[in-house]
């Protein structure tokens, strides 16, 4: 008479709920069955795992004692037998597709703290490197923040499904999930709108920062900076991601001068054809550029100037600052393309840094005669 071997189904509720799984003991060989009952050691069990994607997993494996201290789980553990690689294949498409997906649309917000100069912020930080980990997880925790740490993007988002942060400080490169597939991940949770994302990294290229404020990243801050400017940065970061509306949380352009220059803001509304209001913020002051369909068709004070176009060439001059694009419908004006407004302020810029004794091309009718200036 054979002998009967205990099976059982395993669900999960949600989405994040599988990724937590995965992430915490799937990937690692071993699950937890949600019953009160205790096998023997040894006892061999079978599984039937649900896959969020409809795939089923037919595994086995055999009962273990808790790896907790004292054996208090809720549950019974189970070590899985080794995959086959179909099953291996299975999990691994299944993952991917959940991490490129978006949560649910009625995911549920889940509290944050009141804001505040003096509240103990709850910052995840994300780095491969043990030192750096260490390092700035201490001298965090040493001025009065709560810290948690992961080596590579998908323990932190597993981290951050589980608890959610008031901030995320992550590396860009690292193993299984980098710095740019957790800041998608983290976006495309409505529940995770107000939760700030900053980069721990110094990127070289314009074009590679504009990406990360595309994406919705807060702020970048380069892995040495002291660590009181790192939390007044990441106070200020906090704040401005809670200050969003809700609609905007996950989605819109924002950033800093200092990283992203206002031409390369304006390049990509051109190349896009967007429309709505780009707020710049310099010296204590806004202007307002209202874009439509790519092209300027006003602007919203211009400063000492007679013209919206010197106000552009002179914000264009702006190394510090802050930008913020919102998306809407503009009424089209006298429409400027902005190509134009960045050639003629490229124009302008090479004449004057060509300065006395510098050459420049005059045109009088039909012959260009090239002189010097005086």
């Amino acid at each position: 008479m054979g002998v009967s071997i205990p099976t059982f189904a395993l669900r999960f509720e949600s989405r994040d709920d599988f990724v937590v799984e995965y992430t915490d003991r799937l990937r690692h060989g071993w699950v937890v069955l949600p019953i009160e009952e205790r096998f023997a050691v040894g006892t061999l069990v079978r599984l039937r795992v649900h896959l969020p994607d409809e795939m089923v997993l037919y595994l086995t494996g055999s009962a273990i004692k808790s790896p907790r201290a004292g054996g208090a789980d809720a549950g019974q553990w189970i070590r899985l037998a080794a995959l086959s690689e179909a099953d291996e294949a299975r999990l691994h498409a299944c993952v991917t597709a959940m991490l490129g997906d978006t949560a649910p649309a009625d995911a549920e917000t889940p509290a944050t703290a009141d804001d505040g100069e003096g509240e103990m912020l709850s910052v995840l930080l994300v780095d491969d490197s043990v030192s750096m980990r260490l390092e700035l997880g201490e001298a965090l925790r040493a001025r009065g923040l709560r810290v948690r740490v992961a080596d590579n993007g998908l323990v932190g988002l597993s981290s951050a499904l589980k608890r959610m942060p008031d901030l995320i400080l992550t590396d860009v490169e690292m193993p299984q999930m980098d710095g740019w597939g957790l800041l998608r991940a983290i976006r495309q949770r409505p529940g995770f709108t107000q939760v700030a994302v900053v980069f721990l990294t110094r990127l070289s290229d314009e074009a590679t920062r504009l990406r990360g404020y595309r994406l919705g990243v807060d702020d970048y801050l380069p892995k040495q900076m002291p660590a009181d400017e790192i939390l007044a940065r990441a106070r200020g970061a906090v704040a401005r991601r809670r200050q969003l509306p809700a609609s905007q949380g996950s989605h819109g352009l924002r950033g800093d001068l200092e990283h992203v220059r206002l031409g390369s803001v304006l390049a990509f509304l051109e190349s896009e054809r967007r429309s709505g209001s780009l707020f710049v913020r310099h010296a204590g002051e806004v202007s307002t550029v209202l874009v439509s369909q790519g092209s300027l068709c006003g602007l919203e004070n211009i400063g000492r100037h007679g013209h919206p176009h010197d106000r552009v060439f002179e914000m264009l001059g702006w190394t510090h600052g802050e930008f913020e694009f919102a998306a809407h419908d503009v009424t089209e004006g006298e429409a400027t393309p902005l190509s134009y407004l960045l050639l003629e302020h490229a124009r302008r810029t090479d004449e004057r840094e060509a300065g006395p004794g510098g050459t420049r091309l005059e045109r009088t009718g039909d012959s260009a005669n090239t002189r010097a200036a005086r």
